[in-house]
């Protein structure tokens, strides 16, 4: 059994840091050959991951051939994998051969295209012998004067008088109708909380027998706020995942949510739980209550990221003057040097854009913001790092596997931020087996070290410490990177993390030598729990 699980190991989990996204998209049809205005189904299918985004388009016209309707998008689950299907029926009306051009389909960043198709549209066969032939009938006169009026100046100067003033008016309502959407105010997510938590009060929904409502309305108004504001991922989670995230949030400046808050929060929950699924009714002060929790919450929260806005404009406007006066004194410099840059930037963007990495450093540079998610599941690896985390594409590894290894293994997922500009790397994974390990075999190092062998690192120097609930490897090696150069140490720190069916792992690499780096990797494994 132990030699079963380090060949899975070594043989499928680890690949380059700068792995991509492979994605399949697929077109097929029912038939090739119809007559004119019958219907042909066209399927769309993309495999993707579990956590890649996929946008379908919606069409009208496909090439000559007219887009009658279209379906919804359909989800299959395949672990570890997903296929979205989404089907267009098309048609035409005049005979011949149509071709249906390639359908793009947007995943993530990336766009592919579907392969086209040739259509053949055969006429419809008619036989003139079965049909009566008849003569031309005579012309019928038809009396007065309509036509002449009709075609007449002083008609014409009317319409074309009556087709501008519908058009003035047009235009005026126009106008109008910009200038109030333009002076409406837009609320923020802290003003349509309040908003609607006023609606709430006034509205009493409790007395007219309406308490699971009122709940409803109560938490669904918490969790968008969350959402809008802070960017959890509210909607889709139970009241005590909620409360577990809430607990967990680090506010931008260190704080965290009050834990006397916090407590009359899970009351709140609880109370709004049986109400909505167990038919409670709680007494008129308990409601009020609740609703003034929910407020409080919602007011401590914005109160925060008030204060943190306001130090951010006060620095931004410190940042302001000190340019001001620099700008003043070093005027020649600056001119000398934005040349300098300007020269050297334009040969960095070709040499980046000749090696593909100029999108890569693009996304890089923005989002400079920390966040928090949960990576795998049963239990979660919740980590705070200065991006999402995204997924990495093993298909082709899995797919090579023996069946005897595919028996074993239930899921797989890997996750990593590869910063070119920051040059550091954090790769996260969850790996999870049909059954429990057994307690003698541990995994962690032979998986670190076969990553190591994976990216080519030379003159290894790995140290190991033991965890409460795991093991640390953390050491330094050389590596030849691309832009970078060749002989690059790089020292590298990682967690590993043992649970009742499979294994939660995280590790970060940085150059030699960059404290800011250092400190970022510092934090980052500071962050790691599990989370259930």
């Amino acid at each position: 059994m132990k030699k079963i699980y380090i060949a899975l190991i070594l043989g499928i989990v680890f690949w380059p840091v700068k792995a991509q996204i492979r994605s399949d998209v697929k077109i097929s049809t029912d038939t090739t050959a119809i007559r004119p205005g019958e219907q042909i189904s066209l399927q769309v299918t993309a495999k993707t991951d579990t956590l890649s985004f996929a946008d379908f388009p919606e069409l009208t016209q496909l090439g000559q051939m007219e887009v009658v309707k279209s379906t919804p998008v359909d989800t299959l689950q395949a672990k570890p994998y997903r296929q979205l299907q989404k089907k267009y029926f098309i048609t035409a009306w005049d005979s011949g051969q149509y071709v249906v051009p390639p359908i793009n389909v947007k995943i993530n960043n990336s766009v592919y295209a579907t392969d086209s198709l040739k259509i053949q549209v055969q006429p419809v066969q008619v036989d003139t012998t079965k049909q009566g032939l008849y003569g031309f009938k005579a012309p019928v006169n038809i009396k007065g004067q309509a036509i002449d009026e009709i075609s007449s100046p002083h008609t014409y100067l009317w319409w074309i008088l009556t087709v501008l003033l519908l058009a003035l008016s047009a235009y005026f309502f126009y106008l109008r109708r910009k200038r109030k959407i333009a002076a409406k105010k837009t609320l923020t997510p802290y003003e349509k909380a309040i908003k609607r938590l006023k609606d709430l009060q006034n509205e009493k929904l409790w007395l007219q027998n309406r308490v699971d409502e009122h709940y409803f309305n109560l938490t669904d108004t918490l969790k968008n706020y969350l959402e809008e504001e802070l960017g959890l991922s509210a909607k889709e989670k139970i009241s005590a995942e909620l409360l577990q995230s809430l607990k967990t949030y680090r506010f931008e400046n260190g704080a965290y949510f009050s834990p006397q808050l916090l407590t009359r929060l899970e009351e709140t929950l609880k109370r709004a739980d049986l109400a909505k699924f167990a038919k409670l009714s709680p007494n008129p002060a308990d409601i009020d209550l609740d609703t003034a929790t929910i407020q409080n919450v919602i007011a401590d929260a914005h109160q925060v990221i008030e204060a943190i806005a306001a130090e951010k404009a006060a620095k931004l406007a410190e940042i302001e003057r000190a340019k001001k006066r620099k700008k003043r004194v070093a005027m020649g410099i600056v001119t000398g040097v934005l040349l300098v840059l300007g020269l050297l930037g334009g040969l960095s963007y070709y040499y980046l854009h000749k090696l593909k990495m100029t999108k890569n450093l693009a996304e890089n540079m923005s989002a400079a913001e920390w966040v928090y998610n949960e990576y795998g599941s049963d239990p979660a690896l919740g980590l705070t790092t200065p991006h999402i985390l995204h997924s990495l594409d093993i298909s082709a590894q899995l797919d090579q596997l023996p069946d005897n290894l595919k028996k074993i293994l239930e899921e797989i997922s890997f996750y990593a931020d590869e910063n070119l500009i920051k040059k550091y790397a954090i790769v996260a994974g969850s790996m999870d087996f049909k059954q429990a390990l057994p307690g003698q075999i541990d995994l962690s190092k032979p998986i670190m070290q076969a990553f190591l062998k994976q990216i080519n690192a030379r003159n290894v120097n790995m140290q190991q410490a033991d965890l409460d609930n795991g093991k640390r490897y953390f050491g330094d090696f050389e590596i030849d990177l691309p832009v970078i150069g060749k002989n690059v140490k790089v020292e590298f720190d990682s967690r590993f993390y043992p649970t009742k069916q499979g294994l939660k792992l995280l590790m970060g690499f940085y150059l030699r030598g960059n404290k800011e780096n250092q400190a970022l990797i510092e934090r980052v494994m500071q962050s790691a729990e599990l989370v259930k």
